[in-house]
């Protein structure tokens, strides 16, 4: 009998010492269900790698958690517009936009480019008859991400310095609101139309011949 009383109380021990073991190693993952349930989970911690969500828990927007949004971007000045994203042009520039040849009759330019929140871009820009920029940037479903507007967009003065175009000069430099445009020139007005008439063609004041222009992209 004290044999079999001593078997039991090793067998009583290893079980024990097994639950204890099983604690250290496994858990419970706690999952709210969209009907209000609350369950829990067995999980074994050394098998857990990540978990995905199909639906944000958190509530952040598709344009917090995306890193690139692929983009068309569209831009029209009258007359002229060298445009620049992160400091890089979007097309060749020769010469300038303070001599180059009056580019307003012209369709508007586009170009391929991703697109996420931070990014700046920079504008020089040379007024004729008329004035001002319209720039609007579509992703790939047609819609619009990005465009001039009277909120973001700001005149900056960088002075007479070749370096104008990047973000860190537009960043210090003074600033001012800009002026809309309130009859943009026409190939403006047929490339808003296509989009539903969203962007404002922006300027500095009026009578400047030249302005620079730069606005911090937020994505929706």
């Amino acid at each position: 009998m004290k044999r079999r009383g001593t078997y039991l109380r090793i067998a009583l021990l290893a079980i024990v010492a097994l639950f204890a073991a099983a604690s250290v190693v496994c858990g419970a993952m706690t999952v709210f269900l969209k009907d209000g349930r609350v369950i829990n989970v067995p999980v074994n911690k050394e098998d857990i790698l990540g978990i995905s969500f199909d639906e944000n828990p958190f509530g952040m927007s598709a344009a917090t958690a995306a890193k690139d949004v692929p983009v068309t971007i569209y831009w029209h000045m009258a007359d002229d517009a060298d445009v620049y994203l992160n400091g890089v042009p979007l097309r060749r520039y020769e010469p300038s936009f303070k001599t180059r040849g009056d580019e307003a009759p012209q369709p508007a330019f586009m170009a391929q480019a991703t697109l996420k929140n931070g990014d700046v871009f920079t504008v020089g820009g040379r007024r004729g008859g008329s004035f001002g920029l319209m720039l609007i940037a579509s992703d790939q479903t047609g819609r619009v991400v990005f465009n001039t507007d009277q909120q973001n967009w700001r005149v900056y003065m960088p002075g007479e310095r070749p370096d104008w175009f990047l973000p860190a000069v537009a960043a210090a430099a003074p600033k001012t609101p800009v002026t809309v445009q309130p009859d943009p020139w026409y190939p403006q007005k047929e490339l808003n139309k296509r989009f539903g008439n969203i962007a404002q063609s922006v300027w500095g004041l009026p009578s400047d011949t030249f302005s620079y222009l730069t606005a911090t992209v937020t994505l929706p």
